[in-house]
C-alpha cells in the first residue's frame, strides 16, 4: 500500500511508502500498489475518488503564456526562415507562397480562436 499526498484539486504532490517514509504529509490517501504502479507508468498527476489520471493543472494565464510561446516558436523557427529568405521564397510558386502566407496568418490568429487557450486547433504546416 502506498499513499498519495494531494492538494485540494486532487493534484498529486508526492508518493509515500510507509515502509520507507516515517512522516507522510496530509492530506494523503492510501492507494493499492496496482493503482500506484499504473499512475507511475502513465505519468498520472491527479487522484480523484481513488482513480489516477492526467490533468492539466496550469492556470488560465499560464495556458495563455504557453500557447503564445508555442505559437511564437513556430513562427520564428519554421515560418520566418522561409518567408524572410528571398532565395527560398523566390523558388516557390505563387500557390506555395500563398500556403505559407495562410499558415503564418493562421498562427497569428490562434489567440482569437473560440476556446483559446484551453482548446486550440493548430494549423497544419504547408
Amino acid at each position: 500500500m502506498k499513499h498519495a499526498h494531494v492538494d485540494g484539486n486532487g493534484q498529486i504532490l508526492g508518493w509515500y511508502d510507509p515502509q520507507i517514509h516515517n512522516d507522510i504529509p496530509e492530506p494523503n490517501y492510501p492507494v493499492t500498489d496496482e493503482v500506484w504502479q499504473n499512475a507511475i507508468n502513465n505519468s498520472h498527476n491527479t487522484l480523484i475518488s481513488g482513480k489516477t489520471s492526467v490533468a492539466d493543472h496550469r492556470t488560465l494565464d499560464q495556458k495563455t503564456i504557453d500557447a503564445r510561446t508555442q505559437r511564437d516558436a513556430l513562427l520564428t523557427t519554421i515560418v520566418d526562415p522561409i518567408v524572410t529568405n528571398p532565395l527560398r521564397w523566390g523558388t516557390m510558386t505563387s500557390d506555395e507562397q500563398q500556403m505559407w502566407v495562410n499558415y503564418r496568418q493562421a498562427l497569428l490568429d490562434v489567440p482569437q480562436q473560440p476556446g483559446f487557450p484551453a482548446s486550440i486547433s493548430w494549423p497544419n504546416k504547408p
